[in-house]
């Protein structure tokens, strides 16, 4: 009998036996300092491929309090980067040299911090496609879906599907007695040397776009890349005009009160899904 037992009693002293806690994964990383965050001992970095693990991105890392009074924004670094439970840190930070921060994309801009749930959108002064000045804080007041795109888009599940989904967005919201009248589109171009007003203009024709619901805005690259960089989208501009602007999407439901609501990363969400945010956002 006790030999038929013992499998029996060493699982039961395997099953009881405490768990190892989980081991960190550690990765070399080399990148550039974009942005340093002496408040929140976090430094913003643009970094190189982690060969299996991550590809070349910028994303923002906590870091020792002496490392980042250490260094400012344009530095190169050599680091490991540490990951555990899901969170990531910077470790054995090393200044390897300095160069020139980015100029054609909006990295910058998104190393100031980007929006999230909960969050007030901060004002920006842009154009309409009228040619009227218009201030983001005109809004306020009015649940407001924020789009970002551009008019020469090839691809057509990105900016053209965007287009789309809030083409079909201003149709359902004219004929829901609940949202007509009571919330609004925007959609602000990436591309505003190509995008003046007279050619969204013409992209809102095109699009069937209400002005009372829907509005198209551009103006001057600086603070269109700045506003883009805070609503999280990424901007990379070709070296030569003309070519293809390489972008994430990223579309932001803003309450009446100019808080951020919603946020929809990518391209796949559901016209029934923002239909049902902003009957929230107006009961």
């Amino acid at each position: 009998m006790v030999h038929r037992l013992l499998p029996l009693l060493l699982l039961a002293a395997v099953a009881c036996s405490p768990t190892p806690p989980p081991q960190p994964s550690r990765y070399p990383l080399t990148g550039q300092v974009l942005a340093v965050h002496l408040d929140r001992n976090e430094l913003t970095v643009k970094h190189d491929e982690i060969p299996g693990f991550m590809m070349a991105m910028t994303m923002t890392f906590p870091a020792e309090r002496e490392v980042v009074l250490d260094l400012t924004p344009g530095d190169l670094i050599s680091a490991t980067l540490e990951v555990l439970d899901g969170q990531a840190r910077l470790l054995d930070v090393k200044r390897t040299g300095s160069a020139p921060l980015p100029g054609n994309t909006n990295e910058i801009a998104l190393a100031a911090g980007l929006l999230e749930v909960g969050d007030a959108v901060p004002d920006a002064a842009l154009i309409d496609q009228t040619d009227r000045r218009r201030s983001l804080a005109e809004w306020t007041g009015t649940p407001t879906l924020y789009g970002f795109t551009y008019t020469t888009c090839p691809l057509p599940n990105y900016c053209p599907l965007i287009d789309r989904n809030f083409a079909r967005l201003q149709e359902a919201i004219a004929a829901d007695d609940t949202l007509r009248g009571r919330v609004r589109l925007v959609t602000i171009t990436i591309d505003p040397s190509h995008d003046t007003p007279d050619v969204l203009a013409r992209h809102a024709e095109v699009l069937g776009a209400d002005p009372a619901v829907w509005t198209f805005l551009t103006g001057d690259p600086a603070t269109v890349d700045r506003i883009a960089g805070r609503f999280g989208v990424g901007i990379v501009r070709p070296d030569e005009p003309g070519g293809e602007i390489r972008h994430n999407l990223r579309t932001t439901l803003v309450g009446a009160d100019g808080h951020v609501l919603e946020i929809y990363s990518g391209n796949d969400w559901s016209i029934e899904t923002v239909l049902s945010a902003m009957r929230r956002a107006v009961g």
